[in-house]
């Protein structure tokens, strides 16, 4: 064969293979992959007609009969490269192998939740995403983060759109900021300007649920503020339930003189002065209709009335105090008056992914106990879902901070864990809301007609939630920024109550990258490297030896 026609062929593979690329790189310039095949095509063609005599020569040739000529080696090579190369265009070309101890550069098991209602909503309503980008590396950073999702089986389709090219469909979709990302499912829309985990986990949420709901937060009792930047305020964990689509408003039960019944869960967060009875007569019938509420509780405060109604429901709220031994290291670094919470269920909805990382500890200031109460008025099943270390102190008989003074030894307790987050659950007792006490008439006397409540109907009875913590500080601005898990805790506890149970978990930490990844990029490098270029030397190398000794 003609040694000046040899380098066409190789030509041809190194075209075939940069026309790959760039169509994987340059999704919108669709005519690129195809030009390039056609030209790779035609310099083969060009090299076969120009040098026919030899291959005609070189296939008549004895040894041709018992192998394939080198000619048609280099053929089915190119073949079989170009079909890999076209292979690995595809958006799901995307590997990662996470080699962190927490595995913490996977995406995490919210994320995998959602991605599987996103597979399910994908049949009656697919999520489509119009992506605006100027900024080419911004775009990496979202394929690449986007590209993990396509991994893990979420059905996403995915238009990418240059602004400065398609000015008016820019303007037509509101489009302020360069680097966009728009969510759709059907009516329903959420925007991404930063692409993390986090956010696009987020996003899809938000255009996941149909319906947004209601949390009522109480006020006139001395609780914080729910939309300042204050230490003592609920800032941060509010934005956190309006990413998860959830309605946040204060409620003054006073002013109101009822409870909204659009109110999905009502939470009393950190009183520091107790209820009133007519309050607590409309709390009594809010849960009685099967209605779900949160309280958060800090010790140092008299709420008598407030504890009374939790007993009822099963919850028993300790005038105690939980507080680091005066002699621990972490005392001196933390104050005294913190408790450490690190056993948590391993089964609940609540905690199970928090039991699954034995590195996790909550830290609650101003914390009480909690304990079950066995036979409540209301019979409701109580869980104890998370507990200190017992490396903590309880000091009992503490109500108010009179309590605090002349403390005698004989009012510590230690050597054990205390419980700090409780849970109750029960059906709808269809108790009259307007009685007394909001149960008169349905504890032990119960008629048969009533107890004998056929399955299916029972089935339908709404549950009745009630969650209680041992400290609101966790939650409030100063605790949600200063431990990410304060706020997991609580957007768990918030899913929970609001039974989208589906959504609970921890998500990712930002932390050090310690992860081997295989993005489509780097996968395309990696492709020229092992498919392209070591072939072309290998084979390029031996048909130039070969030619070699066919001129001796």
């Amino acid at each position: 064969m003609r040694a000046d026609l040899i380098i066409l062929p190789f030509l041809a593979l190194f075209i075939a293979a940069l026309g790959a690329a760039v169509k994987s790189k340059y999704t919108e310039i669709a005519w690129i992959a195809p030009s390039s095949y056609v030209l790779a095509l035609a310099l083969i063609i060009a090299w076969i007609s120009w040098d026919i005599k030899n291959f005609k020569r070189f296939i008549h040739r004895k040894g041709a009969k018992f192998g394939a000529s080198s000619g048609i080696t280099v053929l089915l090579v190119v073949l079989i490269i170009v079909g890999i190369a076209n292979l690995s265009t595809r958006s799901t070309f995307n590997a990662s192998v996470d080699v962190s101890r927490s595995g913490s550069n996977t995406l995490s098991d919210q994320s995998l939740k959602v991605i599987a209602k996103v597979k399910e909503s994908a049949a009656a309503q697919p999520i489509n995403a119009v992506a605006y980008f100027q900024d080419p590396a911004a775009k990496t950073t979202f394929k690449d983060l986007l590209g993990k999702y396509l991994n893990a089986g979420a059905e996403l389709k995915v238009e990418y759109v240059d602004p400065q090219k398609n000015p008016t469909r820019a303007i037509a979709d509101k489009i302020t900021t360069a680097n966009t990302v728009i969510i759709q499912r059907g009516d329903l829309e959420s925007r991404l300007a930063t692409f993390t985990e986090e956010k696009l986990t987020n996003a899809l949420v938000k255009v996941l649920k149909d319906k947004s709901k209601t949390i009522y937060f109480t006020s006139g009792h001395g609780e914080g503020e729910l939309r300042t930047r204050s230490a003592n305020s609920y800032d941060i964990v509010v934005q956190e339930l309006e990413n998860n689509k959830y309605k946040s408003e204060r409620l003054n039960i006073l002013e109101t003189g009822s409870i909204p019944d659009d109110a999905d869960l009502v939470i009393i967060a950190g009183p520091k002065y107790d209820l009133r009875e007519g309050e607590i007569n409309l709390l009594r019938a809010y849960l009685l209709q099967g209605k779900a509420l949160m309280v958060m509780l800090d010790a140092v405060t008299k709420v008598d009335n407030l504890a009374a109604l939790l007993a009822e429901f099963g919850i028993e709220v300790k005038n105690d105090l939980l507080l680091l031994p005066p002699n621990d290291p972490r005392a001196m670094l933390l104050g005294q008056n913190n408790a450490l919470v690190t056993e948590f269920d391993a089964y609940h909805s609540v905690t199970k992914d928090f039991s699954k990382s034995s590195a996790i500890t909550l830290l609650m200031p101003n914390t009480r106990s909690l304990n079950k109460v066995e036979n409540n008025l209301h019979k409701m099943s109580v869980q104890l879902v998370a507990s200190t270390s017992s490396s903590i102190v309880r000091l009992k008989g503490v109500a108010d901070e009179t309590d605090l003074e002349d403390i005698g030894d004989d009012r510590f307790d230690s050597g054990r864990s205390f419980p700090v987050i409780a849970v109750a659950t029960g059906k709808d007792m269809k108790v009259d809301p307007h009685s007394e006490h909001g149960h008169e008439g349905k504890d032990e006397d119960v008629t048969s007609e009533s107890a004998e409540v056929e399955e299916g109907e029972a089935d339908k009875k709404k549950q009745i939630k009630l969650l209680v913590t041992g400290s609101s500080h966790f939650a409030r601005n100063q605790g949600a920024q200063t431990m990410i898990e304060h706020r997991d805790m609580f957007v768990n506890m918030t899913n929970f109550m609001l039974e989208d149970e589906d959504f609970i978990s921890l998500r990712p930490k930002d932390i050090t990258k310690s992860s081997i990844s295989l993005n489509t990029t780097m996968s395309h490098l990696l492709l020229f490297m092992i498919c392209y270029l070591y072939p072309c030397v290998f084979l390029g190398s031996g048909i130039v030896h070969w030619i070699k000794r066919r001129s001796m």
